[in-house]
């Protein structure tokens, strides 16, 4: 093939791509998990060709091509007729990352500026790959090409390990978790937790509330509504459509109280939804801040509705509760801001800055 029949091909398969961070690599069961030696990765001289080849296919539902997975955790999707615009393709990631992270593989959410456009080469690797538009994506993309530095690819040093077989189990029992919860949006769910890792705590709640009215519908409906005891033998018109579309009559504090009354949900839980509630209309009408006391109720709401809806869940919530605070108060020391406070005008700033620019321009002319 010519190198001009070569790229023509190329941009005749292009896709969307998104990656599993923290990074990862998806390794073929039959090979043992790259080791990359510390010279290789500060001389940027690895064989990037390792991180780009495609090692399994995934079907993916009512579409005649399959999704594709690379060595470096890559997932790629066609830009066919059923994933046309980015808006279609983050619906399938998000469902993918989340059949994961319910199957206790914590992945990180993402958003549209996660997915970069992408491009299946010569039947075995997904190349090249754009930037993208946030960190995830272009730390992922630039090591791919060699274009980062190694403070950045000293991750291939010490990345997560993943089979396929391992990731095709996961996805199953993901897959089983979800199916019972067919009103359930990932996306919320995995950007709740996402945002619980770097401590904001109004977007763990203002995502995963979403995720807990929708835990709390399917509940409702599977748990209360769908039971026969709790219908009446000769079935009375239009009661069940009220029951389950009349949000006025059947408000999400009525559903709350009815199922503690069922003790589908314990005393606890109620407790704490009922709190979170309060915070959650304070967050919303008054703007009131969030404190990290309120997320972690969520979190346990969560988990409960979680394993409430569906007895498969693998999920266990160390995965999600790791603490990555590395905060100067860890450091013992009493900061007095003296410079802070003895800052000099703003002339004298500027004065200083020109002198210092003009310092460092005069050594850069005699190298």
């Amino acid at each position: 093939m010519s190198e001009i029949e070569n790229y023509k091909d190329i941009q005749n398969n292009p896709c969307w791509v998104a990656f599993l961070h923290p990074y990862t690599f998806i390794i073929p069961d039959d090979e043992k998990p790259w080791e990359i030696s510390l010279e290789q990765i500060n001389n940027l001289t690895y064989n990037n060709g390792n991180l780009i080849r495609i090692v399994c296919k995934i079907t993916i539902p009512n579409s005649e091509l399959p999704c594709l997975v690379c060595y470096d955790g890559a997932i790629a999707i066609p830009k066919n007729k059923n994933f046309k615009l980015k808006e279609n393709a983050i619906i399938y990631f998000s469902e993918f990352f989340t059949k994961l992270i319910l199957a206790d593989f914590y992945i990180e959410g993402l958003d549209q500026k996660d997915i970069v456009s992408g491009n299946l080469d010569n039947n075995w690797a997904i190349w090249p790959t754009s930037l993208g538009s946030s960190y995830i994506s272009s730390l992922h993309s630039k090591i791919r090409m060699k274009e980062t530095s190694n403070i950045d690819t000293i991750l291939l040093s010490s990345p997560r390990i993943l089979k396929v077989s391992e990731l095709n189990a996961k996805l199953n029992i993901g897959e089983q978790i979800l199916s019972k919860i067919k009103n359930l949006s990932p996306i919320f769910l995995l950007r709740g937790f996402t945002e619980y890792q770097y401590k904001n705590w109004d977007l763990v709640l203002s995502n995963l509330w979403i995720t807990i009215e929708q835990l709390i519908d399917s509940l409702w409906e599977n748990k209360f509504i769908n039971i026969e005891k709790n219908n009446p033998n000769t079935p009375i018109s239009n009661r069940l459509k009220s029951l389950k579309e009349d949000n006025r009559t059947w408000s999400m504090s009525v559903k709350l109280e009815l199922l503690f009354q069922k003790r589908i949900l314990n005393e606890e839980i109620y407790s704490k939804l009922t709190d979170c509630r309060k915070v959650r209309n304070k967050l919303v009408h008054d703007g009131k801040k969030v404190e990290k006391e309120t997320a972690e109720k969520i979190i346990d709401i969560v988990f409960y509705l979680l394993k409430k809806s569906s007895k498969k869940i693998k999920l266990k919530k160390e995965s999600i509760l790791r603490d990555f605070d590395f905060s100067y108060k860890k450091i013992d020391f009493s900061p007095n801001f003296n410079a802070w406070k003895n800052l000099p005008d703003e002339n004298i700033i500027e004065q200083a800055l020109g002198e210092n620019i003009t310092k460092n321009a005069k050594v850069k002319n005699k190298k």
